[in-house]
């Protein structure tokens, strides 16, 4: 029941998803949808809730950054572009959302496995994102998009993630 709230909402407020084609569209939606059931800490007074990506040219980045629009809970979203060199400590300062793509998960997650921010959320698209310290994942089973979430991670984080999100979320390890 709340899973179909969520999926309501998200062709609410992105009709343009209702005919979506691709998972990068899905994820790109997901990642929107979740930063509304999470309550960063207020760091410098921020005008808007930044997303980070390693390529905002291509798939979920450059779907965000073309709907920089958007808002949430009244707060204008930003799109940053970041490098791989960027330290996570860095990242911290800017980023409340960090989105690693499969594709780059080998080249990132061993520089940062004892330097993730506790501030950060940190998404994924693999079981093994999760297992490697990344908080949320959205991971591609079959013709679905699910959302797991690394419940140890999240425990240690400063942000706080409403139960409403939870609860149409599956955790790993279990």
């Amino acid at each position: 029941m709340r899973l179909t709230g969520l999926l309501l909402a998200l062709m609410l407020l992105f009709p343009t998803f209702l005919q979506a084609k691709s998972p990068e569209q899905v994820k790109s939606a997901f990642l929107f949808q979740i930063a509304k059931f999470v309550e960063f800490p207020k760091v410098n007074n921020k005008q808007a809730v930044t997303f980070c990506f390693y390529d905002v040219e291509h798939g979920i980045g450059e779907l965000l950054k073309d709907n920089s629009n958007l808002k949430i809970n009244d707060i204008p979203i930003e799109t940053v572009l970041i490098n791989k060199k960027q330290q996570i400590s860095e990242l911290s300062r800017f980023c409340d959302i960090t989105y690693i793509d499969e594709t780059m998960e080998d080249d990132i997650i061993p520089l940062w496995i004892d330097t993730i921010s506790l501030s950060t959320l940190t998404v994924g698209e693999s079981i093994s994102f999760l297992e490697k310290g990344g908080v949320v994942s959205l991971v591609q089973e079959g013709n679905k998009i699910r959302l797991y979430i690394n419940k140890q991670q999240l425990l240690r984080s400063s942000f706080k993630v409403q139960s409403r999100l939870l609860a149409v979320s599956k955790f790993h390890p279990n």
